[in-house]
């Protein structure tokens, strides 16, 4: 009688229960965490700072707009990609504004428009895209986004382009 040979353990059938379940969960956990790392949560880019565990939100870029009597409309021409703020108040009209569009879901779609003065308090710019939807509006003085805690003032709006092309911009109350 002949002895059966032993088989390779990859070739046993109880050798794959037990590393098919710890196969499918590196699968699986790896998938979760590619989709993970895709799909973070964007930041907020507003006046908040962290102290200890605790947010704090700094409104003083809104209490100066407030005490200069700042307030703008934004009108979009979007056939002529172009973009017209008027802006009232107290206060030196710069050469150039910033006027930031941030996407309520997406950070990736926000844009910044460096907008010229072509008059006082009239200024003008150009939108590099086509924009659809509901948009949040930042204008402030300050030209670079990374550093619009620094701006000495800012105006904040909304607008949807399914419901027109203006929008006004105001200081926002706390």
């Amino acid at each position: 009688m002949k002895e059966p040979t032993a088989k390779p353990w990859y070739r046993e059938f109880w050798a794959w229960m037990v590393l098919a379940p710890l196969i499918a969960v590196l699968v699986v956990s790896s998938i979760t965490v590619s989709i993970a790392v895709r799909h973070a949560d964007d930041t907020v880019s507003d006046t908040y700072h962290k102290e200890n565990r605790m947010y704090h939100f700094s409104g003083a870029q809104d209490q100066r707009a407030l005490a200069l009597g700042l307030a703008a409309m934004v009108q979009f021409q979007r056939g002529a990609q172009a973009v017209i703020v008027e802006l009232n108040g107290n206060t030196d009209y710069p050469g150039q504004l910033l006027l930031t569009l941030s996407h309520p879901a997406e950070e990736d779609l926000d844009q910044h428009i460096v907008l010229s003065q072509l008059s006082v308090g009239r200024y003008t710019g150009t939108v590099p895209t086509e924009l659809n939807s509901r948009w949040y509006l930042r204008l402030m003085p300050e030209l670079d986004p990374q550093k619009h805690r620094d701006a000495q003032w800012r105006l904040k709006g909304e607008i949807n382009f399914d419901l027109g092309e203006a929008a006004p911009l105001n200081p926002a109350r706390q």
